[in-house]
């Protein structure tokens, strides 16, 4: 493996640097704390330009680990949104008691901003300063991965209702999940084949469950665990800090 040892390599070669303390240090503290005692490898659901999958990778190496990280994307961008989508949800999640004051009017801020920069109207597909998440591929991240000489990576191209089924070959164990994919379509087909796979202990981090900009996440991870035992919990956190979720699989059934 290649190895980065200042911060702005890891900018440059755009990785993650997960040896500074950033809004994934709860999921790598949990690979670090974990990665020996539960079994299975790592899954990532929306890898983009590839920051976060291959920070889990070198970490992984340096943990001396033999798991590999699994990264499901369609290298494409963002597929068609859903109604659960719209920036409007958020107002009903605020009215419907889902999310608090709070996260709402950190929303509300954010649409002011994003407004004032776009002069345009609000949508989906805006609301990000990535856009659609499109300016990627999947040979970009190979050539990444290549370039860090890093083999503990499987790549798995396409939509996640045809790559997360039964159907899909190989036989899958996850000791965590990095859910990375915004949407409540995305969400929607990922959560039910990750945590079919994810062992008993596995941890899953819901990136999107706190945010300003994509209100399906939280509708579908809600619709999800809503007949399960399991729940989504918060980390702590300094006060200011933005709210980070997980979930941890502590039942059987």
């Amino acid at each position: 493996m290649r190895k980065l040892m200042q911060d702005w390599e890891f900018n440059v070669v755009g990785v993650d640097n997960y040896a500074k303390s950033g809004r994934l240090s709860e999921y790598y503290a949990f690979l670090i704390e974990n990665h020996a005692v539960i079994p299975g490898d790592i899954c990532e659901v929306g890898v983009y330009r590839g920051a976060s999958l291959l920070a889990t990778a070198m970490l992984l190496k340096e943990l001396g680990s033999a798991k590999r990280v699994w990264g499901f994307d369609s290298f494409g961008g963002f597929p068609s949104y859903h109604a659960n989508d719209q920036i409007e949800k958020f107002d009903d999640l605020f009215r419907d008691g889902v999310i608090d004051e709070q996260l709402y009017r950190q929303v509300k801020l954010n649409q002011e901003y994003r407004a004032l920069n776009l002069q345009a109207p609000l949508t989906p597909a805006n609301i990000s300063t990535s856009g659609a998440f499109a300016d990627t591929s999947l040979q970009l991240v190979q050539r990444k991965i290549e370039f860090l000489d890093l083999d503990n990576i499987v790549l798995v191209p396409g939509a996640f209702a045809e790559t997360m089924t039964d159907l899909t070959p190989g036989h899958f164990h996850f000791c965590a999940a990095l859910i990375d994919c915004d949407l409540y379509s995305s969400y929607a087909a990922c959560l039910p084949f990750v945590w079919q796979h994810l062992s008993f202990g596995g941890y899953m981090f819901l990136d999107e469950y706190y945010s300003l900009k994509f209100p399906g996440a939280r509708i579908a991870t809600n619709d999800f665990f809503a007949d399960k035992r399991d729940k989504p919990q918060m980390h702590r956190r300094v006060p200011g800090e933005f709210q980070r979720w997980f979930v941890r699989k502590l039942f059987q059934v």
